[in-house]
């Protein structure tokens, strides 16, 4: 089993800049909204999205660089869940993302 989650001091070592970047596309918002929505982990195939598949991985890869999501691997599954240090490190953004809509 793989967690890909940073330390709480790690968090705050990430530029503010590159969260935001990460957040700036409707898909990852979409991924990070659902994370959120379910208040627990979950696999790649159980998102609802609109793009192709390898579009999806690489909105998903810029999250997990980002730090913003974590990955959990299990065999050959992917779980997904929002980071819990920056659940804490910024709950007023966390908050804003889960009462957006689309």
């Amino acid at each position: 089993m793989l967690e890909s989650c940073l330390t709480m001091k790690a968090c705050k070592e990430i530029p503010l800049e590159k969260i935001f970047k990460s957040l700036s596309d409707p898909i990852r918002m979409s991924v990070v909204r659902q994370l959120l929505l379910s208040k627990e982990e979950m696999t790649c195939g159980s998102f609802e999205y609109c793009v192709n598949k390898a579009t999806f991985s690489h909105h998903v890869k810029i999250l997990l660089e980002a730090h913003i999501i974590c990955e959990r691997v299990e065999g050959t599954r992917k779980y997904l869940n929002l980071n819990p240090q920056i659940k804490k490190l910024y709950p007023g953004l966390i908050k804003t993302i889960k009462d957006s809509q689309n």
